[in-house]
């Protein structure tokens, strides 16, 4: 599953406990989106890595393909660099998507390196469920300060500050890779492999996160009728308070529903 060819993803560690969870970032943030996070997780049971994506951060010079089996791919590249054999995978957003997608490598392989996953407000096997004119303002925010900052506004329900959207936007355009951005775009809103994963059956245990202040595609309803026809053993909840972004939005609340999760599946292993 691993590349000994392929390069070796930026990353940061956080914790030294004997659970393994490795965590993706979204296509608007990169390796420090967990930081708010960070201070109250268990670090004593878990190793938290968060890595840097292709064209983002610390791996803003590693260009690629930017889709989804390569980026799958670089996760378990990493695995195999830290020396992990069995782990836990996170994604938010686009890398909810990339999740996915590693599961089903994981699982149809026989492998099985997966635990479990947490998806947080994923975009779908099947793509984000864009009109032609949403699929226009996503692609025009790239390293578009001003559009950018509206999208962040628009994933957050509008409910908060334009301080924020604009921070938000100015640390994504400083941190990441135009032509990166693009590639991923275009992995997310064109790549559908939902019926591959649906004929899997795929048996690891998903959590999905849902945010009820998100834009349409990443709303509870939408999940249960995706992930819920596809995916044997997901289970679906809802943070009321937040948008897309709840590492920000509601941090604490986010951290303590992925380890509640997390402790779950270390104590059913």
């Amino acid at each position: 599953m691993g590349n000994s060819t392929a390069p070796t993803l930026a990353h940061h560690t956080v914790g030294n406990g004997p659970e393994k969870v490795l965590m993706l970032h979204s296509w608007i943030d990169n390796s420090h989106s967990m930081d708010n996070i960070t201070p109250y997780l268990d670090t004593d049971a878990y190793t938290f890595v968060f890595a840097d994506l292709r064209g983002y951060g610390g791996s803003i010079d590693i260009k690629g393909e930017y889709t989804s089996t390569e980026a799958a791919t670089d996760a378990f590249n990493l695995a195999d660099h830290l020396g992990w054999d069995r782990f836990h995978l996170m994604g938010h957003s686009m890398s909810g998507m990339i999740s996915q997608r590693a599961a089903l490598i994981d699982w149809t392989s026989g492998k099985k390196r997966l635990k479990s996953v947490v998806a947080i407000t994923p975009v779908t096997a099947n793509g984000y469920p864009a009109d032609e004119d949403t699929k226009d303002f996503l692609q025009s925010s790239i390293h578009n300060a001003e559009v950018a900052s509206q999208l962040a506004a628009g994933l957050t329900g509008g409910r908060l500050s334009m301080k924020y959207c604009t921070a938000v936007a100015e640390a994504n355009i400083a941190s990441s890779s135009a032509d990166a951005m693009l590639g991923y775009y275009n992995m997310w809103v064109g790549e559908d492999f939902s019926e591959e994963a649906k004929a899997a059956s795929i048996q690891t245990p998903l959590l999905v996160i849902a945010g009820k202040q998100d834009l349409p595609g990443f709303q509870t309803d939408y999940y249960k009728e995706t992930f819920g026809a596809w995916y044997p053993k997901v289970e679906i909840k809802t943070i009321d308070e937040a948008g897309h972004m709840p590492m920000y939005e509601t941090p604490l609340i986010l951290g303590a529903m992925v380890e509640g999760f997390l402790n779950e599946q270390t104590a059913a292993a």
